[in-house]
């Protein structure tokens, strides 16, 4: 039992540090859905609202004990490379408590659909044509009025 622990200990060092499941499982000698049973077991806690709550302050107190050092070091002194690079981070890290937060608004994309209808009224080609068609084959607008294209052209 204790060399099962140990072993999960080793790969949940091993995942926080950015291995991935798959190579863990090829060390170990053993299958990703073991990898991730070991993680499950060594990671035994469930995540209700008073933990996220808990692990959103501790991250806000970690932001700003990171930000003091550079906060100082971007607002005192000269505007040299370490004074821009001290307030870029700075600014990375409000960013980052922001979010945290809930202080930062999302991006917004709006999308205007826009549904045209089918014209109601004849169009003023369609205009032209029916007066045309009335002018040669009569109030039908159609050659016999009945469709039946006419047996002389040349005779009216």
């Amino acid at each position: 039992m204790e060399e099962s622990s140990a072993r999960d200990v080793a790969i949940l060092e091993q995942r926080i540090g950015g291995a991935s499941s798959i190579a863990i499982a090829e060390r170990y000698g053993c299958t990703t859905t073991e990898v991730d049973a070991a993680l499950d077991r060594r990671l035994n806690y469930d995540l209700d609202n008073p933990m996220r709550l808990r692990m959103i302050k501790l991250d806000c107190a970690r932001i700003e004990a990171l930000m003091a050092p550079f906060f100082e070091r971007a607002t005192k002194g000269d505007c040299d490379a370490i004074a821009v690079a001290a307030g870029t981070l700075v600014c990375k890290l409000l960013e980052r408590r922001s979010l945290l937060l809930g202080l930062d608004q999302p991006v917004q994309s709006r999308v205007d659909v826009f549904t045209i209808p089918a014209p109601n009224a004849p169009s003023s080609y369609q205009r032209v044509t029916d007066a045309l068609m009335t002018l040669k084959y009569g109030p039908t607008g159609r050659p016999n009025g009945n469709g039946a294209a006419d047996p002389d052209p040349d005779h009216e």
